[in-house]
């Protein structure tokens, strides 16, 4: 009996994956997330419908798996295209390039965001996606701190974490139970990022000058033994 070749049983798992995800695509596309089946599903991609859940327990677990892949096609380009300095534009340009994704299909991006924190990283690997962009995001920033940009002491990592965050932060309010346009949530990434970044500026801040009147430093004590010592005269 001939043995079947490994490589060519793995080529045909990924071909049936991606028949599944472009059956998906197209579905969601035309009827909407929560209209679609997944037995509509298996019969676009010419599967049986138990063969599906082999490769994707749920539909959100399809639509995880989709938007892994644009949004990892999405960070490769943006990162091929990255502008130069300074460190806000070019953080602005990636974020910009994911919500341009969001924006082709706001409903299915809803549905996405909501299940994007519960997911199962070891089925999807999405970690893997999150884990180079955020390295990507990194790299920006070591860059910027050996232009004098920002502080050599800052942490790359946790920056591009707390950017990440910023950047989510709006993308979920944008999308969800407390919506805004688009140029809300364009402006206030824009000032959540900028505050963020110019905290972290190289150079000592300067003080705020605060003026105030003689007697207002005065404590309570000494205005009140001034008073008594002018009284006594």
């Amino acid at each position: 009996m001939q043995k079947q070749n490994p490589g060519r049983i793995e080529r045909g798992k990924r071909d049936k994956l991606d028949r599944i995800k472009r059956a998906a695509r197209k579905l969601f596309g035309r009827k909407g997330f929560d209209a679609t089946t997944t037995r509509e599903i298996a019969a676009a991609a010419d599967i049986g419908a138990g063969t599906l859940f082999l490769y994707a327990g749920t539909k959100e677990d399809l639509l995880v798996l989709i938007f892994r892949d644009e949004i990892g096609r999405v960070v490769r380009d943006a990162f091929a295209t990255m502008p130069a300095r300074p460190l806000l534009e070019q953080v602005l340009h990636l974020f910009g390039a994911m919500i341009a994704l969001h924006e082709r299909d706001r409903g299915l991006a809803r549905v996405f965001v909501r299940e994007l924190p519960f997911v199962e990283d070891r089925r999807h690997g999405v970690a893997e996606m999150m884990a180079s962009m955020l390295g990507g995001i990194a790299n920006l920033i070591e860059q910027a701190k050996a232009r004098g940009e920002i502080r050599a002491d800052v942490p790359a990592a946790r920056l591009a974490h707390s950017l990440f965050s910023l950047y989510f932060v709006q993308l979920q309010r944008w999308l969800g139970g407390d919506p805004i346009t688009g140029d809300q949530r364009d402006d206030g990434l824009r000032a959540a990022l900028k505050l963020q970044l110019e905290g972290l500026r190289n150079g000592r801040p300067k003080p705020i000058a605060i003026k105030r009147s003689r007697r207002a430093l005065r404590s309570p004590r000494t205005a009140g033994s001034t008073r008594n010592v002018r009284g006594g005269r």
